[in-house]
Parts: structure tokens; C-alpha cells; sequence
């Protein structure tokens, strides 16, 4: 039986407060610490195997941060997924990469979708440019059956498409008349919704083929849902690793 660090918690931190913690992670005493930043389809080895699946499996990509612990050397003691694609393999012994990484300046769109309501908007480095909020009826299921069924069931698919067809009008629209480039697109909602949605979208400059993995967390969207929206795709997943157990 081999002893190994096991994971305290996960959480979700937002650039800003990642980098204040490496500030601390800095100053402590007689620390060295290993970042390791890896792009899509890396593999871990065993010292990370107790990392959960996603991360194990992250299309953007992982940072590794090891740390030196007294009688057992170089340790796991942080890991993170982050928001955007890691481009280039990269280890140093210092946080300077994953530093300028953390504050790389990115503009994007976003589309938050649940059946009734919409929001499109634009965000640079963090901070929103462009917004619209918007709904459209869109009743619930019908829950008899025969012909009423039925033109329910061809009235809700209407009422579908048309709330598709204003949200999708705005974002090509704000899209189209943003004057620089956008670098992803985000997409926050109900995933067979959203699924259903880009089917029906023609979004301009190929941004549909740079739709960011990770799926924004909305209940409704709105101005708040935006907020909420924009903080969550500037900020990391984080693994942090404590203490002993043992593992066969």
C-alpha cells in the first residue's frame, strides 16, 4: 500500500481570487512549487488518479501545481480546469505561465437559453460590452391525449420556434455588429434545448465552432443571469489536495 494526498474539496474560483492564492502560495517559507499546464488529451499520472473524471477528461485542458512536502518530496497540491483551451505544453517552476495565462484577454459572445426566455450578450476580459434579455410564451407539456393533444403539441412546437427565431435574430445581429472578433461563444441552459437551438442558428465568422466546453449554469435568463454568467466563464474549477490516506 502506497500513501497518497487526498482531495480536500472542489470549488469554483474566479481568476481574481486564483491569483491572489498564488500570491500566497508564493510567500510561504521554503515552498517550490511545479506548474504543469497540459491542452487537451493529456494523460495523468498516478500521483493525480485521484482526481474525478472530469478532471481526467477536460477538453480545455489542466494546471498541475506540485508542491515540495517534507519526507515526501514533490507533491499534488493543486489542480485546476480552466476556462478557456490551454494552447501549448508548458512546466516551469513558477507561476509566471499560468499567471499570464489566467490574465489573458479574451472576448467572447454568450447565449443563455431556457424555453420562455433568452439573453444574448458580449463580454470582454471579464466584463460585459453588449446585452439583451428577452422572452417569449412558451407553454408547458399538454397532458391529455386525442386531437386536443395534438394541436397543443403543434402550437408549443410553434411557439418554439419562434422564441428560436428572436433569440437567434439578436444574437447574429450583436454578433454581426461587433467590431472586433469574437474569440468563443458560451452557452448556458437546458443542453436539448441549446442542442436544438445552434441546429436552427447560423451564427456569423464560424463562431458555432468555438463553442466553449463548459456549459453555463442559468435558471432564467436575464441581466442577473448575464452577471452571474460572465463570472462563471472567467473562473476555474479547483482540486485541492491535503492531508494522507492510502491507497492499495
Amino acid at each position: 500500500m502506497k500513501p497518497t494526498l487526498a482531495i480536500k474539496n472542489s470549488r469554483v474560483i474566479h481568476r481574481s481570487v486564483l491569483l491572489e492564492r498564488l500570491v500566497d502560495f508564493e510567500i510561504e517559507p521554503g515552498s517550490k512549487f511545479t506548474t504543469q499546464m497540459l491542452p487537451a488529451g493529456y494523460s495523468l499520472n498516478k500521483d493525480w488518479l485521484s482526481l474525478p473524471r472530469s478532471a481526467h477528461e477536460s477538453k480545455n485542458g489542466i494546471i498541475l501545481i506540485s508542491a515540495e512536502i517534507p519526507l515526501l518530496g514533490i507533491r499534488p497540491r493543486l489542480a485546476l480546469l480552466p476556462p478557456f483551451p490551454i494552447q501549448n505544453l508548458s512546466e516551469a517552476d513558477s507561476f509566471d505561465g499560468l499567471k499570464k495565462f489566467a490574465m489573458s484577454s479574451y472576448a467572447i459572445g454568450i447565449i443563455l437559453l431556457r424555453l420562455g426566455h433568452w439573453a444574448i450578450a458580449i463580454a470582454e476580459d471579464g466584463e460585459l460590452v453588449v446585452t439583451k434579455t428577452g422572452s417569449r410564451y412558451v407553454k408547458g407539456q399538454h397532458r391529455k391525449g386525442g386531437q386536443s393533444s395534438n394541436r397543443f403539441r403543434r402550437n408549443r412546437e410553434k411557439w418554439i420556434r419562434e422564441l428560436f427565431d428572436e433569440a437567434a435574430k439578436i444574437a447574429k445581429s450583436r454578433f454581426s455588429d461587433y467590431p472586433g472578433e469574437l474569440d468563443f461563444l458560451a452557452l448556458g441552459g437546458d443542453r436539448l434545448i441549446l442542442g436544438q437551438f445552434m441546429k436552427r442558428i447560423t451564427l456569423p465568422n464560424g463562431l458555432a465552432g468555438r463553442v466553449l466546453p463548459n456549459r453555463l449554469s442559468v435558471i432564467r435568463p436575464g441581466r442577473q443571469a448575464l452577471e452571474d454568467a460572465v463570472r462563471e466563464a472567467w473562473s476555474f474549477r479547483a482540486f485541492d489536495f491535503v492531508g494522507e490516506s492510502v491507497r492499495d
